[in-house]
């Protein structure tokens, strides 16, 4: 091998190494994303599951970290009482169970967010998968009959 062709190994041989070191240091975070010696920051949020008037679940206070979307706080709150069918175009969980209570004829599991400013529940405007959380976020999925005009909304309020 000539001397330029000895330099280039070299060089890439160097650069393998460093990228190999970065990559390392990446690797230093815990299972819970954390740093060493770096708490992760975490947000307090609230859900509704409001299957029926009579039958509301409030989850309040529940605190996760930053970063976290709807569906991972859903799963969370319902530990895994939950059933969906993932759809990689969308990147989103079509939710079609919630704490053993299933979609049925035009009755479907629907998200929406308080507005605080406007003082009403408003359909979240994504899938729940694609919406990260913010601190004092309040969600809900409620039971909806998708086939009454205008669309019915939570009928409880935070």
């Amino acid at each position: 091998m000539g001397a330029i062709s000895l330099r280039w190994l070299a060089s890439v041989a160097l650069a393998l190494m460093a990228l190999g070191s970065l990559t390392i240091a990446g690797c230093d975070q815990g299972a819970t994303g954390e740093t060493s010696g770096t708490a992760v920051s975490t947000i307090q949020v609230g859900l509704l599951i409001q299957v029926s008037e009579e039958d509301v679940r409030w989850f309040r206070d529940v605190e996760v970290p930053k970063g976290t979307n709807a569906y991972e706080l859903t799963e969370r709150v319902t530990e895994g009482d939950l059933e969906a069918n993932y759809y990689p175009a969308f990147f989103s969980h079509f939710v079609e169970a919630l704490m053993g209570v299933a979609n049925e004829g035009s009755n479907y599991w629907l998200t929406f967010l308080w507005n605080a400013n406007q003082e009403q529940w408003e359909p979240l405007p994504v899938g729940a998968d694609l919406f990260s959380l913010k601190d004092g976020h309040v969600l809900a999925w409620s039971y909806t009959d998708t086939s009454v005009e205008p669309s019915q909304l939570p009928s409880v309020t935070p």
